[in-house]
């Protein structure tokens, strides 16, 4: 493992252990409990008239080492934060989540709430 990738790993175990707060992630009925850091992305589209329209995701980090499932956030799945429940979604054409760092340690979920 090179430098990078050790440096991203431990930056994915230090933000589990000091900014992650508990979140129930569901995903096709299955409700697992999981740690994960909020953050935010923001977004811009233009739609047919090139209005550009600008939205902001509830994003969710966690560190690959925690996610609970056999496979990839989708589309649809809900994650419950402090009583308010966050839908996975695409914004704006992209992909669902991706990977926050080169090492491919923190996966980044983008929400929007219910």
């Amino acid at each position: 493992m090179g430098m990078l990738e050790t440096g991203t790993a431990h930056l994915a175990d230090s933000m589990t252990k000091h900014t992650a707060v508990d979140v129930l992630y569901i995903k096709r009925k299955i409700q697992k409990p999981i740690k994960a850091t909020r953050g935010s992305t923001p977004f811009e589209a233009s739609d047919t008239e090139g209005i550009i329209h600008r939205t902001v995701s509830r994003d969710y980090l966690i560190a690959k080492t925690e996610w609970p499932f056999d496979d990839d956030p989708e589309d649809g799945d809900r994650i419950t934060d402090a009583g308010k429940t966050y839908i996975v979604r695409s914004m704006t054409g992209q992909p669902v989540w991706r990977f926050a760092d080169p090492g491919e340690n923190i996966i980044r979920i983008h929400t929007k709430q219910q």
